[in-house]
C-alpha cells in the first residue's frame, strides 16, 4: 500500500510539475495539446482584430465570405506582385472574357492551396503551365487556400463555370478531415487563423448542407473572443470532443495521452482506410455531387486529381504504394474519372535526386513550379486521351521556363 501511495504521489508530482513548466503552454513543440478549441495566440489575435475592424490583410488575397467562410477577393493582389486574383475571382495576372473564344477549350479548376498554388507565383501554377503548353486552352484557377471539397463545390455551384467545358477538382488526401469540419482549429490545431466553414452531412444517403452561421466578419470574431463559437458550431462538428478529455487542462499527462490519440484520429491514412466512416462517405458523396453539378452547369468532362503531400509521396517512394493506392480506380468505378498523381511525382522526384541540377518538387509544404509542371503534363495527357486535345508534335515546346 505504501509503495502504491508513493508511486501515485510521484505521478501526481510529475503531472503538476509538467503542467507548471515545460507543458504550461499546452504544446509539445509546435503541436497544441487537447482539449482543442479557442486558443488565441498572436497570429490569431491579429486575424480577429482585422475581422472586427473590417481591415483587409494586404499580404493575402482572401477574406470573409458569408456562405463559404472565406474566399479570394476579386481584384486582390499581394505587395510583391506574385499573386493576383482577376475580376472573375480566378488566380491570374490577366483577365478572361466571361465566355471563352471560339476554338478555345476552357478548364475550371477547384480545390485548396495545392490547386491555388501556394508558395509559387502566378506564372508557376499548374494552370499557367497548361496554358503555356497549349495556346488552345484557358485554365481558370478557382482554388482557395485551406478549402475543403465542400467549399470548392459550393463555390462552383454559386459562381458557375464561366463557360468551362472541363472541371478539375484537386483532392488533397488531407481534405477528408476538412470535409467533416466546421471550426478549423478543431481539425488543424496548428492553424494560424480561426476560421468557420459550412459542411454537408449525410441524411438517408443524401447530402444536406449545414450552413456557416455568421453573417458578418465582426460577428464571427466576437464569437471566437467570447468562446461561444464552439457551442454555435458544435452541431454537425465531427471533431468536437475528439478525443474526450475528462481532466481538461488540469493534467499535463492526460493532455499528452489525449494528444497522441487526437493526432492519430486526424491521420488521413486512418480516415481513408475506414471505409464506413463518416469522413470517407461524405467525401465520396461530395465528389459525386461535384460531377453532377458540373454537368448541369455545362461541363463535358470531369476529373479528380488525387494529390499527395510531401510526406505521403516519400512513403510512396519508399514502399512503392500508398495507403490510398486504388482510390483513383475506385473513383473511376463510381463514374468519377481520377488521376493519382503520386506515380508521376515519385518518378520525377527520383530524377531530381539523381540530378542535383534539377529543381525539387516541393517548396516547404506545397508543390514547387517543377511539381506543378508535372501536374500540367499529366492533365495534358489525360485531355489527349479523352480526345479533347490533339497529340502534340515532338517539336512543340513542353512548358514555360522553370522557376521556384
Amino acid at each position: 500500500m505504501r509503495r502504491a501511495l508513493l508511486s501515485g504521489a510521484a505521478v501526481v508530482a510529475v503531472d503538476v510539475i509538467s503542467s507548471l513548466t515545460w507543458l504550461s503552454e499546452g504544446r509539445v513543440g509546435k503541436r497544441p495539446l487537447p482539449p482543442f478549441g479557442v486558443e488565441i495566440d498572436g497570429a490569431q489575435r491579429e486575424v480577429l482584430e482585422r475581422l472586427e475592424s473590417g481591415r483587409l490583410n494586404p499580404n493575402t488575397v482572401t477574406g470573409f465570405d458569408r456562405e463559404l467562410g472565406w474566399c479570394v477577393r476579386p481584384g486582390a493582389s499581394v505587395p510583391d506582385g506574385t499573386v493576383h486574383v482577376n475580376r472573375l475571382g480566378a488566380r491570374a495576372e490577366r483577365d478572361y472574357a466571361d465566355l471563352p473564344p471560339p476554338q478555345v477549350l476552357r478548364l475550371a479548376t477547384f480545390g485548396d492551396s495545392f490547386t491555388f498554388g501556394d508558395e509559387v507565383r502566378d506564372s508557376f501554377t499548374y494552370q499557367a503551365f497548361l496554358e503555356s503548353l497549349r495556346p488552345e486552352l484557358e485554365v481558370l484557377n478557382f482554388g482557395v487556400p485551406a478549402y475543403g471539397t465542400d467549399q470548392a463545390l459550393l463555390r462552383m455551384e454559386r459562381d458557375g463555370l464561366a463557360g468551362a467545358r472541363v472541371v478539375v477538382v484537386g483532392l488533397l488526401l488531407e481534405n477528408i478531415g476538412r470535409n467533416v469540419n466546421r471550426y478549423r482549429p478543431l481539425w488543424n490545431a496548428r492553424t494560424l487563423a480561426p476560421l468557420a466553414k459550412p459542411r454537408f452531412v449525410l441524411e438517408d444517403g443524401e447530402l444536406v448542407l449545414v450552413a456557416q452561421p455568421y453573417a458578418t466578419a465582426p460577428e464571427f470574431a466576437r464569437a471566437v473572443r467570447d468562446g461561444s463559437v464552439l457551442a454555435q458550431l458544435a452541431p454537425a462538428e465531427y471533431w468536437s470532443g475528439r478525443p474526450v478529455l475528462p481532466t481538461g487542462r488540469w493534467s499535463a499527462l492526460g493532455r499528452l495521452a489525449a494528444g497522441w490519440i487526437a493526432y492519430g484520429e486526424r491521420d488521413p491514412r486512418k480516415l481513408w482506410l475506414d471505409r464506413e466512416g463518416e469522413p470517407r462517405r461524405v467525401t465520396l458523396a461530395l465528389l459525386e455531387r461535384f460531377r453532377e453539378s458540373a454537368r448541369r452547369l455545362g461541363a463535358l468532362e470531369f476529373l479528380v486529381l488525387v494529390l499527395p503531400m510531401r510526406e505521403e509521396l516519400a512513403d510512396f517512394r519508399r514502399t512503392g504504394s500508398g495507403y490510398w493506392s486504388g482510390l483513383a480506380e475506385e473513383l473511376s468505378g463510381r463514374g468519377l474519372p481520377a488521376l493519382d498523381l503520386a506515380p508521376a511525382l515519385a518518378q520525377e522526384d527520383a530524377r531530381c535526386e539523381q540530378d542535383p541540377a534539377r529543381p525539387t518538387l516541393y517548396v516547404a509544404a506545397h508543390l514547387s513550379s517543377h511539381g506543378n509542371r508535372v501536374i500540367a503534363l499529366e492533365i495534358e495527357r489525360w485531355l489527349v486521351g479523352r480526345g479533347r486535345l490533339p497529340a502534340r508534335t515532338p517539336s512543340a515546346p513542353e512548358a514555360a521556363p522553370e522557376g521556384r
